[in-house]
């Protein structure tokens, strides 16, 4: 008898939308990681077809295949985001999600053109808004799960799998019930769940005296074959388990994680590299990278408005290469490209009265902003150098941000700091202009 996918139409229970009670019960308190997983997938990526994000690269982006607006998109990520964080229902975010998509002309059945010329037909209607909904909100709770589970694997070792044990349970995921295994089995790469579309399959972390008190569980991994599946989007053949639906065969929250540990791994080397190999790696990072540093950059700006200066800093960017070589043009050569931020000095440029401070919400999305500065200056004019970063404010204004660069080899506590910013008043404005030729460097831009 030949092996069937879980997508194939006779699974009935793909066709069935949870009920939002039942969603309620099975996550009631969204752990703080599920909110960190959604906000990391703050980049949308236009598709127009589901298997153009395969697997893990949904812990990067978001995409609702034929969507082919990108503000919708944001839109749509966004109010997903908030039902993760607890500040709006599912029925919320359904109604809401209705409302933008009548008003843009998307609602009901729609023809999009593809890049390869041809015509898709994309419908919008309640029941995929159900399972979008659904969808991303379990993928983000997994997600979040898996990093408590390995946080207390030490006293909790092992995973049980947990149907919902009802006549809606896929007769696959049903075999799967009560498997119970090291949290670090192979297994868990594949069937850490969930295993498909609206697949409402979850585990329980089990202490080890739990499991030997308990001869019912399931102590192997099942005997499972593979098949082939072609994807219709690249032509490539692949290999995915058998019971589970194509596209949902990895951990999730494994996926997630490599993601930040690729851009931690990166913003310590980018602090130990000489400036213009870090500059470089920097700029190789795609928006999805960069979005996810500014991302981790307001999580440390709202940290730092709750709590006194503790030592903390964020990286918020790169000095660029362009920067980097006419500072060696004037004999200067950083030691290295990062452009970190203290909360100490936060603290400090937020609360200065001699300044006119720099809105909260402008400091917030920094690393956004030194991507487009609109001046570089070297100032020369004080015995310590230091570069000025110049940005175009609201009505015709300037924000000037001060960074001190090192040119000694970085070590601990030694990295290049924003040390103060401040937003300029026309006369400082004309002020700074004066000062050109006369210890003040324009390096790249206008003023």
């Amino acid at each position: 008898m030949p092996l069937r996918l879980a997508a194939d139409p006779g699974d009935t229970p793909l066709q069935t939308p949870a009920t939002p009670g039942e969603f309620a019960r099975a996550f009631r308190l969204p752990p703080a990681e599920a909110v960190d997983y959604m906000q990391g997938r703050d980049r949308v990526r236009i598709t127009y077809d589901w298997t153009e994000l395969w697997q893990d690269e949904h812990a990067r982006q978001f995409t609702v295949s034929r969507l082919v607006r990108a503000d919708l998109l944001d839109a749509l990520r966004r109010g997903i985001e908030r039902s993760v964080d607890g500040d709006l229902t599912r029925r919320d975010w359904i109604k809401d999600a209705r409302a933008v998509l009548v008003q843009e002309g998307w609602w009901g059945e729609k023809q999009v053109v593809g890049p390869d010329g041809r015509v898709r037909t994309t419908h919008f209607n309640p029941r995929r808004l159900e399972l979008i909904y659904d969808v991303n909100t379990r993928m983000a709770y997994a997600a979040g799960r898996w990093e408590r589970l390995q946080a207390a694997k030490a006293t909790h070792p092992y995973l049980r799998y947990v149907t919902r044990n009802d006549e809606r349970v896929r007769a696959s995921h049903r075999a799967w019930h009560n498997v119970t295994l090291p949290v670090d089995d192979p297994w868990w790469q594949t069937h850490y769940p969930p295993n498909g579309w609206r697949c409402r399959c979850t585990v329980a972390p089990l202490r080890e005296r739990d499991v030997e008190a308990a001869p019912a569980l399931k102590r192997q991994a099942p005997d499972e074959p593979t098949v082939a599946w072609k994807n219709p989007h690249t032509g490539e053949v692949l290999e995915i388990p058998a019971n589970i639906d194509p596209g949902f065969g990895y951990n999730v929250g494994q996926a997630s994680q490599r993601w930040k540990s690729l851009l931690d791994a990166v913003a310590g080397r980018i602090v130990r590299l000489p400036a213009l190999e870090g500059a470089a790696l920097f700029e190789s990072l795609d928006d999805v990278a960069l979005g996810k540093v500014a991302d981790v950059f307001a999580g440390f700006f709202a940290e730092a408005l709750a709590e006194p200066p503790s030592g903390r800093m964020a990286l918020a960017g790169a000095i660029s290469r362009r920067i980097l070589a006419r500072l060696a043009n004037a004999g200067i050569t950083p030691a290295s490209a990062e452009i970190m931020v203290r909360d100490k000095d936060l603290w400090h440029a937020l609360r200065d009265t001699k300044t006119h401070a720099i809105a909260q919400a402008w400091w917030a999305r920094l690393p956004v902003h030194l991507r487009a500065p609109q001046a570089v200056l070297l100032d020369k004019t004080h015995a310590e150098p230091a570069l000025i970063y110049v940005f175009a404010a609201q009505h015709e204004k300037k924000i000037l941000l001060k960074l001190d660069y090192r040119i000694k080899k970085p070590q601990r506590a030694s990295v290049n700091i924003v040390r103060t910013g401040a937003v300029l008043s026309d006369g400082e404005i004309e002020s700074l202009r004066g000062q050109m030729g006369k210890g003040m460097v324009l390096l790249d831009g206008h003023l």
